[in-house]
């Protein structure tokens, strides 16, 4: 049954009218690719729940996002509403975002769409909408678009119905400003456009402002026309020699690359489940996000408006197939441009954002690529930005050193990987730059080698498909995070980092990718760059970055497990840690204390063979790391120092047989949110972490909850999020649950044997 569910806004008691806003999420009949139609949930994505399959694109996650969908559903009008319009009012229907060029029709009339499936639009449909019942269709074709990753289909984030009466202002028109600031007074300027075409204004002083920050991220709120705004103030800069700041202080820029997908949720967005992820980078050390290629839905900024996140907010990936254009669709600079500037407005209002980027790692242009970087266009897209706020720098994330002078009309350049930026440093020495991806390292949760470097950074498990949990891994264009760590602490006229990726994400599956030039035999479903897996468990390269960034939080982490019995004689053990130095204990006996060496002579340009253990010496300034200790079963054991003085300490254990499978609310998920997240786990009598199961279980959800999704960090399983019939992954798993009513949740998970 289709919900319309209202919530008042404001009574407009002069006129006797009502401004409301309608939720149409909730239940849609939905078809794809002319099958019967089913009611699905809005936000929906299409193809999230099916088995992953390798005849699929591969790049793109090897999920059936590809075809067209078909949404439909009730409106009943009311009255009241009915009445709203007749006066002059006007209605206007909402999507933040539908995947990937959508069609809307209202009652049998074509009334528009978009032509670019990550950003925001809106239409009139005030003059067909009529009191009582009216029909709402939406038709999604992602058969055009073209995406390296996963882009998910379908009516994937929110939709509303807006009735506004008449003069109202009109939605998305309101702009709210600081152009003064000192710690004194703030002058505030809100401008808008009201529906009989007039221009509103207000300005008025806050004194004593609490400012904005990451630490504080303090919020304002202003009433225009009925509703409620929210705004911060804050001042920031970059600079070319001393980076970003932030209030007037230095703020360096602790920063993750988050693409869209939400794991286990695929691109259906919900706030909580967005939130989660962000609570766990930020329990990371992170500062800063960069949105990673493409426009975030809103409700992702207005989460870093409230907890404090810095962003890099970017508009498209490349300016060809993934910004959804082709040849047919007209002239390039105007398509890019229109999105541009309608990105720009969508988003101006969140303090948050620090920067527009308008693009990354774009190819320069040439006669047989003409999506290409060339200076006249790079100029003519900034100006496009500044027209609808010129307060914010616009930007770039750049690649190839070829295109530097094309991008000297910029405000900041963003340089991927290998200190590529050195090069326009030299040619551009006023131009502020950040470290826009770092890192593109792998690692698989739960999964450790013989501990020693590598014979290059890109040797992975070609037998068992995995990547290795000791952190020596990294992409044949990038490095380990131990060499960004470096880099960024001595080029200090670097705004910070962005690390590819916080998280993983669906599709992109490097380094299991098959080509041409590989003999790749297993397919990925998902990427191995995140320092957290794709169901949101913490890698243990999330605790050698925490070690290193959180400032509030001490971090002690030891890895591996401590059940090899069989499997090895000698394991290299490895402390991550925020303090100096940590004494390693097994079974209570010493094995020494070892401090963090100062390895200050490394090349910041590394120049040497890859096959060269020295690249990894500078991995001995950042890990603790103890080589060959004899095994023993029982318990290892690490005491982490600062100073001399105890600041925390971390133990693993050897696990007996697995007697349970436990099911405990994941830490980041908060019990009343909208998605619940459960973590499994293979546990022995005494409740230690069976690191070796991998059974299939049966997940069984009861209560006040119903089971939406499970899967594991294992890049290569095939079996859809949608099963109750999960493997575990290195003794783990992670279930997500819809909260239907309030009170308990229970999880189940049984070992199907």
């Amino acid at each position: 049954m289709n919900r319309t569910s209202v919530v008042l806004i404001a009574a407009i008691a002069s006129c006797g009218a009502f401004a409301r806003t309608i939720d149409l999420n909730g239940d849609w009949n939905f078809s794809k690719d002319g099958a019967p139609e089913t009611v699905v949930r809005v936000p929906h994505d299409w193809s999230i729940g099916a088995d992953f399959d390798e005849t699929k694109e591969e790049g793109s996650g090897m999920l059936p996002w590809k075809g067209e969908g078909r949404y439909s559903r009730t409106l009943t009008l009311s009255k009241e509403d009915a009445e709203t319009l007749k006066s002059g009012g006007e209605a206007y229907i909402e999507f933040d975002g539908v995947m990937a060029q959508p069609a809307v029709v209202v009652n049998g009339v074509w009334v528009g769409g978009t032509t670019y499936g990550y950003l925001s639009f809106s239409k009139r449909i005030g003059i067909h909408l009529k009191e009582g019942e009216n029909k709402l269709e939406v038709v999604a074709n992602t058969n055009p678009h073209w995406s390296r990753w996963y882009p998910g289909g379908g009516i994937y984030r929110d939709v509303r119905l807006r009735v506004l009466p008449k003069g109202h202002v009109v939605p998305g028109s309101v702009w709210i400003r600081t152009p003064e600031v000192t710690k004194d007074c703030a002058k505030v300027v809100a401008t808008w456009r009201n529906d009989d075409g007039s221009e509103g204004k207000r300005e008025f002083d806050v004194k004593n402002p609490v400012m904005w920050d990451v630490e504080n991220p303090h919020l304002y709120t202003m009433e225009i026309g009925g509703e409620t705004y929210r705004y911060g103030i804050r001042t920031f800069k970059w600079t070319a020699d001393d980076g970003f700041y932030l209030n007037g202080r230095r703020l360096q820029l602790q920063g993750v690359c988050l693409h869209s997908d939400l794991g286990l949720l695929g691109m259906a967005f919900s706030k909580d489940a967005a939130r989660r992820q962000l609570k766990i980078m930020r329990d990371m050390g992170v500062n800063a996000i960069r949105t990673s290629h493409n426009c975030p839905d809103p409700k992702f900024l207005d989460l870093c408006d409230e907890m404090g996140f810095v962003v890099w907010d970017e508009c498209f990936d490349k300016w060809d197939g993934t910004a959804s254009w082709d040849a047919g669709r007209g002239d390039l600079h105007e398509y890019l441009a229109m999105n541009l500037r309608s990105f720009v407005r969508r988003d101006r209002n969140h303090p948050c954002v620090v920067v527009w980027s308008i693009g990354n790692e774009i190819t320069r242009q040439r006669p047989d690529f003409y999506a290409g970087v060339e200076r006249r266009r790079v100029r003519d897209l900034r100006d496009a930005v500044r027209a609808e706020d010129p307060t914010r720098p616009v930007a770039m994330a750049a690649c190839e050193e070829w295109t530097i002078e094309a991008l000297e009309d910029l405000d900041v350049v963003g340089w991927n990987y290998t200190r590529r930026y050195k090069r326009m440093r030299g040619m551009f020495p006023n131009m502020p730059m950040v470290y826009s991806e770092s890192g593109s390292s792998f690692s698989d949760y739960g999964y450790y080698g013989d501990g020693k470097p590598a014979a290059s950074r890109v040797s992975f498990d070609g037998k068992l498909f995995r990547t290795d949990g000791y952190d020596y891994n990294s992409a044949g264009y990038s490095d380990i995070a131990d060499v960004e760590f470096f880099r960024v602490e001595k080029d200090r006229y670097l705004a910070g980092e962005f690390v590819w990726t916080g998280i993983d994400y669906i599709g992109e599956p490097t380094p299991w990718l098959r080509n041409k030039d590989s003999a790749i035999e297993s397919v990925a479903r998902s990427s191995s760059f995140g320092t957290v897996d794709l169901t949101g468990f913490p890698k243990d390269r999330f605790w050698l970055y925490r070690s290193h960034w959180n400032k509030k939080d001490e971090t002690v982490h030891i890895l591996p497990h401590w059940n090899w019995k069989g499997r090895a004689t000698n394991v290299t053990v490895m402390v991550y840690t925020s303090g100096d130095s940590a004494e390693l204990f097994l079974n209570g006996k010493s094995l020494g204390r070892r401090a963090k060496e100062k390895v200050d002579d490394y090349p910041l340009d590394w120049t040497g063979d890859m096959n060269d253990w020295s690249y990894y010496r500078i991995c001995r300034r950042y890990r603790l790391i103890w080589d060959d200790v004899a095994y023993a079963p029982g318990e290892l054991r690490a005491v982490a120092y600062r100073d001399g003085q105890k600041i925390g300490e971390d133990f693993v254990r050897t696990a007996g047989d697995c007697v349970a499978v436990t099911a405990t609310r994941d830490p980041y998920s908060d019990e009343n949110d909208e998605f619940v997240f459960y973590r499994l786990a293979a546990v022995d009598a005494n409740g230690v972490l069976c690191p070796w199961e991998s059974d299939e279980v049966e997940i069984s959800v009861s209560g006040a909850g119903e089971f939406t999704a499970a899967g594991n960090g294992n890049p290569h399983d095939r079996r859809g999020f949608a099963s109750k019939r999960q493997k575990l992954f290195y003794g783990r798993a992670m279930v997500a649950v819809r909260r239907i009513a309030p009170g308990e949740i229970k999880v189940r998970a049984n070992p199907r044997k």
